[in-house]
């Protein structure tokens, strides 16, 4: 069956373009129609049908009219150069459309009141991105909830003034759990230094709901955010964030530990069983971080006298350890503990065949005799 040719009118009723699209590819040179009539009207050949759809579909790509025809006539044409090059103003043209919208996002509040109040927020937002850190701090401190909240947490992502990044911090905690979702979504910023401004502002909203996200943040391969995530799940508390502290139990770098010490002892009470628990047949480093976190949990003075008993116990048991490091542990924290158990614990260590467990038992002993009233200090080994 012979191929058959179509005018240009056809062409354009099938295509949808125009024919004087159509007119202008073929004054460019890009799609030039086979054949003409006797009266000279461009007739369009199958061949030349492929050829205007792999137009379309470059187009669609973003290319421009010359792009197009080098694509499909010039040899040389570098096909990966130039998606590269598209690619990287689509990229921007995104990131522009995106931010645009955010701002858009952030007035739709503001503009049910009209647009007195729109513009208002307008230059509020502005003065929040002021280039005087003295007028940022005015701003953030001026009205914290009439600010966006959304403006706020992005401006608190790239502060580098310490004491505008304090202020901005306490204007997203004014808004309460409503701050957390955008909070806790910087939570994974490349920068380290952000995310640990994130997490204590979690801290400051002490919501609950802030505890997932914070509970993922306590792997972060940062110490400092690792630290700092810590610290926060112990000011928030719950269940979920006791048993992802414990998790860390032995693990990390000393800052780490020491905070993860730090917060289990805020959660008082309810760390007393597991870390009991933790005593038991657990790798050394665990044993060890747990006898230490006791003694932190005993001195906050805040243990019932229904769990000192128990805790004491452990403490004691945990002194015939195989372990010198958890026996010295150990004996630190019992000298966080008032109880006889300890007392005694403490006046026998005194003739350990251990010299650096006596010589602490010696030491813990007269310092017991001296003030004889509970403490909250923490005592550190000696070593």
């Amino acid at each position: 069956m012979p191929e058959i040719s179509l005018r240009i009118g056809e062409v354009a009723r099938r295509t949808g373009l125009s024919v004087r699209t159509l007119r202008h590819y073929d004054e460019l040179g890009l799609l030039v129609p086979s054949e003409r009539t006797d009266g000279d009207h461009r007739l369009y050949s199958p061949g030349d049908l492929r050829r205007l759809l792999a137009v379309q579909h470059l187009k669609s790509l973003g290319l421009s009219l010359a792009e197009v025809r080098a694509a499909l006539d010039d040899q040389g044409f570098d096909a990966a150069e130039a998606l590269e090059q598209h690619i990287v103003t689509v990229e921007d043209r995104i990131a522009t459309e995106s931010e645009l919208l955010a701002r858009l996002c952030a007035l739709r509040t503001a503009a049910g009141s009209g647009w007195e109040e729109v513009l208002s927020v307008i230059a509020l937002t502005e003065r929040l991105g002021h280039r005087e850190p003295g007028v940022r701090l005015r701003a953030a401190l001026g009205t914290p909830t009439a600010a966006p909240l959304s403006v706020l947490v992005e401006n608190l992502a790239v502060e580098t003034e310490p004491g505008v990044q304090g202020a901005l911090a306490w204007a997203v905690a004014q808004h309460g759990r409503d701050a957390v979702p955008l909070v806790a979504a910087r939570l994974g910023d490349d920068d380290p230094s952000v995310r640990i401004r994130m997490a204590l502002v979690l801290g400051k909203i002490a919501d609950p709901s802030a505890v997932p996200a914070l509970v993922r943040t306590l792997d972060d391969p940062d110490p400092r955010v690792a630290s700092a995530t810590a610290s926060v799940l112990g000011r928030i508390g719950g269940p979920e964030a006791l048993v992802a502290l414990l998790r860390r139990l032995g693990l990390g770098s000393t800052e780490e530990r020491d905070s993860v010490g730090d917060a289990l002892a805020c959660l008082g009470g309810a760390s007393v069983g597991p870390l009991v628990e933790a005593l038991g047949n657990r790798p050394r480093e665990v044993r060890e971080h747990a006898a230490t976190v006791l003694g932190f949990v005993a001195g906050t003075g805040t243990v019932t006298e229904a769990l000192v008993e128990p805790l004491a116990e452990a403490l004691v048991k945990a002194l015939d350890d195989e372990e010198s490091d958890v026996r010295t542990a150990a004996l630190v924290a019992l000298g966080e503990v008032r109880t006889p158990a300890a007392d005694a614990a403490i006046a026998s260590a005194q003739g350990a065949a251990d010299p650096r467990l006596r010589a602490l038992a010696i030491r813990l002993g007269a310092d017991r005799a001296q003030r004889p009233a509970p403490t909250s200090s923490r005592s550190k080994p000696v070593m």
